[in-house]
């Protein structure tokens, strides 16, 4: 697949644009560690299921983001290739689920770290795949 290059100021505007989207999430957590913090104890945000909930919309939304700009672009892509990271991706959003459901039945503090961790994983997916919708649809 041969997508164009941004350049550095369209970098800056679409990362711009994926944090502003990234904002909208962040608040809800960061309110969430304040009253923690303030009611309860550290342990209690790591207990909170509320971690993996958030990265299953995570990877659900940026999936959703990169199949639609798939589908509008005139760009040359792989079924294969798109099938797998479809498949990568809807893995994601099941551990993300399992860890939910796991910390709703039996919390515990190394389930509360693994959601954590997938909370920033999909974050950082967050950006990668910001980026690479941005290419897609300049391709359009």
């Amino acid at each position: 697949m041969s997508l164009p290059k941004l350049n550095p100021q369209q970098r800056k505007a679409t990362f711009a644009e994926l944090k502003a989207e990234y904002l909208f999430i962040a608040i809800p957590f960061l309110l969430l560690i304040s009253v923690k913090l303030y009611i309860a104890t550290w342990q209690e945000i790591i207990l909170a299921p509320e971690w993996s909930l958030a990265a299953c919309l995570i990877f659900g939304q940026i999936t959703s983001k990169v199949s639609k700009a798939v589908a509008s672009s005139n760009a040359q892509t792989s079924e294969q290739y798109f099938g797998w990271y479809t498949a990568k991706r809807f893995l994601l959003v099941v551990a993300s689920i399992a860890a939910y459901f796991g910390m709703l039945a039996k919390p515990t503090m190394a389930l509360g770290f693994i959601q954590i961790f997938i909370f920033f994983l999909a974050s950082i997916f967050h950006f990668k795949d910001g980026f690479t919708t941005k290419l897609l649809q300049k391709n359009v």
